[in-house]
């Protein structure tokens, strides 16, 4: 017996058009969406108290140095969809804002060219966030200690000679300093 459950007769409504094709329009307009609306690059904007107070603020600050230090496996996974989001939204209210990236725990190894491929959408959203103009720094003291050399970072990473430091060389310049830690 052939199969028939992909057999549709035409169906025309009274303006005469094909409603056996509206129907399936529709059906692909609403996966799409779903698609989109649960994919996590399109998902609802993060939230942060010190982004949402600069939003709030009538002036455009001078910048804002977003400070990373997490011993998570996969640090970048979340870190790197919510500094997006709130990357974003700064942007959009503030076009001309610099922001900063400075990681300094355990996360900044995954930055390494051996490892970027365990997180590949993360290291691919990093990427895009320096393509529109955010610095990406390490700390180089930190690097030592693990004996890594800055050439074993992929191109997108600055190293710092020390983070702490480079994040106060940031708040000298009147960013705004942030903390990021994994969402709850």
């Amino acid at each position: 017996m052939p199969a028939t459950f992909l057999k549709m007769q035409a169906l025309t409504c009274k303006t005469g058009e094909n409603l056996s094709m509206k129907i399936i329009t529709r059906m692909v307009q609403i996966v799409v969406l779903a698609v989109i609306w649960l994919n996590p690059l399109y998902a609802a904007d993060y939230q942060h108290p010190a982004v949402n107070r600069l939003l709030q603020a009538p002036e455009t600050p001078d910048g804002v140095v977003f400070e990373i230090s997490s011993w998570d496996k996969n640090s970048w996974q979340w870190a790197a969809p919510l500094i997006s989001s709130l990357h974003r939204q700064l942007k959009n209210k503030f076009p001309a804002i610099d922001v900063a990236i400075v990681s300094h725990g355990g996360e900044q190894f995954q930055l390494t060219r051996q490892r970027q491929q365990e997180q590949p959408q993360a290291i691919a959203q990093l990427a895009e966030l320096v393509s529109e103009g955010v610095n990406l720094h390490v700390c180089g003291t930190h690097s030592s200690w693990k004996n890594v050399d800055p050439s074993e970072y992929i191109e997108i990473v600055d190293v710092a000679g020390s983070a702490p430091a480079q994040i106060n060389d940031y708040i000298k310049l009147g960013y705004q300093h942030i903390l990021i830690q994994k969402p709850l």
